[in-house]
């Protein structure tokens, strides 16, 4: 099993499914798509699992990032326009967990089935925390000196019907929003059938 993530498409496109071969050049891009060919060429019956934005509690690269946004009065912002599947990594690690004891092969997706801005990400990771999302600056990083796509959507929908585990997109509900930020695996089991 090989964990690579969204980086590996141009973001051309906005919504991208697992038959999608990666189509992107930038550094980072380019390593993750050199380490999936690599990873199929030498096993066949290998499993890619592309993810996103993993968001952890504690010392979540993510949460320190809006904490320093909230703090700075003024440095750095949080861009509304760069959009992702995130995922929590209790979801990603009960996912994983499930694909390395099956007989699961090919391109996968693990990530949240919504979409939201690193901004709305940032106000999700804020309110637990007692940080007012009014705090936090926002900004366009298109015309920012940051390169990259900005809408990088993965369809999970053939991965989900292969998993006997499932996501709550973080808007959901308030219980899965909780779920999503304490730490506890918000996938729930589900029956094959439905």
């Amino acid at each position: 099993m090989h964990v690579s993530s969204d980086s590996v498409v141009s973001g051309a496109d906005s919504l991208y499914d697992e038959t999608v071969l990666p189509n992107r050049c930038p550094s980072y891009g380019a390593a993750n798509t050199a380490a999936e060919t690599a990873v199929r060429l030498l096993h066949s019956a290998a499993v890619v699992v592309r993810t996103s934005l993993t968001i952890g509690d504690g010392g979540s690269s993510h949460k320190r990032v809006v904490h320093a946004s909230a703090a700075s009065a003024g440095e750095g912002a949080l861009f509304t326009d760069d959009v992702r599947c995130p995922v929590h990594v209790a979801d990603l690690a009960a996912a994983l967990w499930e694909l390395a004891i099956s007989d699961a092969t090919g391109v996968l997706y693990l990530t949240r089935p919504d979409a939201i801005s690193r901004y709305e990400l940032g106000a999700l990771i804020a309110r637990p925390d007692g940080i007012a999302p009014s705090l936090l600056p926002a900004s366009h990083r298109v015309g920012s000196p940051f390169p990259g796509a900005l809408d990088v959507r993965l369809d999970t929908t053939a991965t989900q019907h292969r998993l006997g585990t499932r996501a709550f997109p973080p808007r959901r509900s308030r219980t899965s929003r909780s779920r999503w930020r304490s730490g506890g695996a918000s996938y729930g089991h589900r029956s094959m059938n439905s």
